[in-house]
Formats: structure tokens, sequence, C-alpha cells
């Protein structure tokens, strides 16, 4: 009885071990090599603007955490943006989140992470990277270190 309260307990500690788990900072070049790994995920929680005409990791799969409107000039939430990441990978899956400087990217972390998924990484300084003296974003980031592209694969773009 004794071994089985023993066993019980050491299941619990790893089942809150790993539901607990923290979404680590990752730099762009770190989140390049770990993409390498097999059920390894980019994805990319820009709006569709920005991942369209800012450009984009190649392998990055689309899934705004907002969408910009026009009327309102300001971005709101994707309501089915829990959904839409469900739909497309596996609570097993490492997924790496990016959006323009990491901000945003840690919060849907977050989100996901509430709903099951445990492999999650964030990419600190986003798409494109901290701001220089005069205010422009040419330092870290993406595409300020690693091969980016505007060509849309359709197996990688939002859609509804």
């Amino acid at each position: 009885m004794k071994k089985m309260a023993c066993l019980w307990m050491s299941v619990l500690s790893l089942v809150c071990c790993v539901s607990s788990q923290e979404i680590k900072d990752i730099s762009s070049k770190e989140a390049f090599n770990l993409l390498k790994e097999p059920d390894t995920y980019l994805l990319d929680v820009r709006s569709i603007a920005e991942y369209v005409f800012v450009g984009h990791p190649p392998m990055a799969h689309n899934i705004p955490l907002a969408f910009w409107d026009e009327e309102r000039q300001d971005l709101v939430s994707n309501e089915t943006f829990l959904e839409d990441v469900k739909s497309r990978f596996k609570t097993n899956d490492r997924l790496i989140f990016i959006c323009r400087s990491g901000g945003r990217s840690l919060s849907a972390a977050r989100m996901v992470q509430n709903v099951g998924f445990a492999k999650l990484f964030n990419i600190a300084l986003g798409f494109e990277g901290e701001k220089n003296a005069k205010g422009y974003r040419v330092v870290n980031g993406w595409k300020n270190s690693l091969h980016y592209t505007y060509e849309l694969d359709d197996k990688l773009i939002y859609r509804k």
C-alpha cells in the first residue's frame, strides 16, 4: 500500500511538472536549430497583413492572434485562435511562437499552454527584433539574422 501511495505521488508530481512547464524564451537562431527536430513547428501569430507584407520565416504557419479591423483602426481578437491551433497541431508537438517583437507570441503560447500543450517556446525578440538608436527594428530578430520570405505557401497561410 505504501509503495502504491509513493507511485501515485510520483505520477501526480510528474503531471504537475509537465502541465506547469515554463514557456522558454529562445533566440531566432535557437528556434531555427530546434525546427530541425521532428514534430516541431513555428507558429507566426502576427496579423495576416504582417505575415504577407513584412515577410515571414519560410516554414512559419500563420495563425493570427488578432485581425486588423479597418473600421476601428485596431487589432481585434481572433475568437477561434485556440480552435485553429488545436485543429492544426497535436498537444505533444513542440511549438515555437513568433510575432513582431515577442509580446503577442508569449501571450499566445500561454493561451495554448492552458489548453494542454506543453512543449512551448517563444522567440523573445520576434521577427523584427529590437529597435536601434533611431527607432528602427534592425537589431536581432529573425529577419535580421536568418532567411525569410514573402512567398505564400498554401499549407502555411491562415484560412478560416
